[in-house]
């Protein structure tokens, strides 16, 4: 791909986002929030990784992990976007399930057993109970379980355990793989992908909020759209569908307007902007 059809790319993917500003306003609850997502978005939408996919489709991507009121940023690591037979993939992560469920003051727990650990889960009626050992000395980590805890505002808890066979045979399902070897996302994460799936696996028994809802129908699905050729020349107007028109009160005369896409010229490295970016306090849990 040439400079010059980044460069219409790029613009392609500014303006797409810019006219969903208002929704992700009203989405986000402030203005705030939403220009350090809007920033964030096109800092992840111009990956090269996602060079070869489908610019709605990543935008739709975009507006679905707002929809959940996540954030996209990869110090967060909320959800991730990953390419798929031209267009992308949604994945949401350990933790943003985690997110999702805190804001309904739900708790979330998870983790990995290997078959060096010792791990024992009792059922006594009503009551579960788990005992588990980490070995930290172990020379070698070889996967057993995925584990997952949910507690509810009134202290119920739900547990939920899945095996290695069990693992690989969601995974197998999955879009994105084929053969019985994992690869893509799989294969460089394995750990995180078995913990979201035990999650989803999990949450999929509990009450649901809009938000979560949406992460369990949209999460590992693909997310196609329709395919829009790249001109030589890109007219911003045309390709952003929320121009309005303004009638000046004087003269009468009516002009047409866009979103601002200023907000999304002054990016740090990560992608958040500049003079709105507040300080990030990175969580140290899955």
């Amino acid at each position: 791909m040439g400079n010059n059809q980044l460069t219409q790319r790029e613009q392609q993917i500014r303006g797409g986002l810019a006219a969903q500003n208002k929704m992700v306003q009203s989405l986000f609850g402030e203005k705030k929030k939403a220009d350090k997502f809007l920033a964030t978005a096109v800092k992840v939408a111009n990956d090269y990784k996602l060079a070869n996919c489908n610019v709605n489709s990543i935008i739709d991507a975009c507006m679905t992990v707002a929809q959940m009121n996540l954030d996209l940023s990869p110090a967060l690591s909320h959800a991730y976007i990953v390419p798929f037979k031209g267009n992308v993939q949604l994945i949401v992560s350990a933790r943003g399930y985690t997110a999702l469920l805190a804001r309904t003051g739900w708790k979330l727990k998870s983790y990995i057993v290997n078959e060096s650990d010792d791990f024992e889960y009792i059922i006594n009626g009503f009551d579960e109970t788990i005992k588990f050992t980490k070995n930290i000395d172990a020379d070698e980590e070889v996967f057993k379980y995925a584990v997952a805890l949910a507690q509810s505002p009134d202290g119920t808890i739900y547990v939920e355990i899945m095996n290695a066979k069990q693992i690989d045979k969601h995974r197998k399902v999955s879009s994105n793989q084929k053969g019985d070897s994992p690869s893509g996302v799989w294969k460089d994460w394995f750990n995180e992908m078995a913990l979201k799936t035990v999650i989803k696996k999990l949450v999929k028994k509990l009450p649901m909020g809009e938000e979560i809802a949406i992460a369990v129908d949209k999460d590992d699905k693909p997310i196609e759209a329709e395919i829009t050729e790249t001109k030589q020349e890109v007219d911003l107007n045309s390709l952003i569908s929320s121009n309005s028109e303004q009638v000046n009160n004087v003269t009468g005369e009516i002009t047409k307007t866009r979103p601002d896409t200023s907000i999304l010229d002054n990016l740090n490295d990560d992608g958040t902007d500049k003079d709105l970016l507040e300080d990030i306090e990175v969580e140290t849990h899955v």
